[in-house]
């Protein structure tokens, strides 16, 4: 079984159109939340996506069609921080493919490391195609910048999201964001960390 892997927000129905795309035994890919503590085949095929977790905090706010103010903000950070965590065992699986959201849409590499993780050749334009058209798509990304006030902060110190920033190299610099024109470059750490290695995406 061949399964497109995150957690919610993370990006994973736009991995799942990534896989999709491929055609053959990238349209049997199935979407799944599902954390890695949950019951699963070693035998599995996977590809993994992250996000930047203040990213997904704040789509999450959005996709739940709430207000995205202080206490909206502040009274999600428990539920994502909880499933983000339960993500991280798939960073150390070997036969588990790991990618980054802002890479997928911004590197034509990305793709192909997903083709030879799966076996499978890109089609024509593949990148062009990937934007759009998913069953979340906004056309908008996701900004955490713009809602990011100094109580929102300190919330999610204490609650452990710098930690969680920490351990997947989302370092929230001014020089690591994603642009809103342009094509949304990226400009992040090309890295992540696990409770127990690091690995190179």
């Amino acid at each position: 079984m061949l399964y497109c892997t995150g957690a919610p927000k993370s990006g994973t129905h736009l991995l799942l159109k990534a896989l999709h795309l491929f055609g053959g035994k990238g349209l049997t890919a199935v979407h799944s939340h599902k954390d890695h503590y949950s019951k699963w085949n070693i035998d599995d095929k996977r590809v993994h996506i992250i996000r930047n977790p203040r990213n997904v905090l704040i789509s999450w706010v959005r996709y739940q069609k709430l207000p995205r103010n202080d206490n909206t903000i502040i009274g999600s950070m428990d539920y994502i921080i909880k499933r983000i965590n339960g993500h991280f065992g798939w960073l150390a699986e070997n036969t588990v493919l790991t990618v980054r959201f802002e890479e997928l849409l911004t590197n034509p590499d990305i793709l192909k490391s997903i083709g030879k993780h799966i076996d499978m050749p890109l089609i024509e334009n593949h990148f062009e195609l990937l934007w759009g058209n998913t069953l979340t798509f906004t056309d908008d990304l996701t900004e955490w910048r713009d809602f990011w006030t100094d109580d929102v902060a300190e919330a999610w110190d204490k609650k452990g999201g710098v930690e969680i920033e920490n351990k997947m190299c989302y370092f929230n610099t001014d020089k690591q964001i994603i642009s809103k024109t342009n094509g949304y470059q990226y400009t992040g750490s090309h890295h992540y960390v696990s409770d127990s290695q690091a690995k190179e995406l």
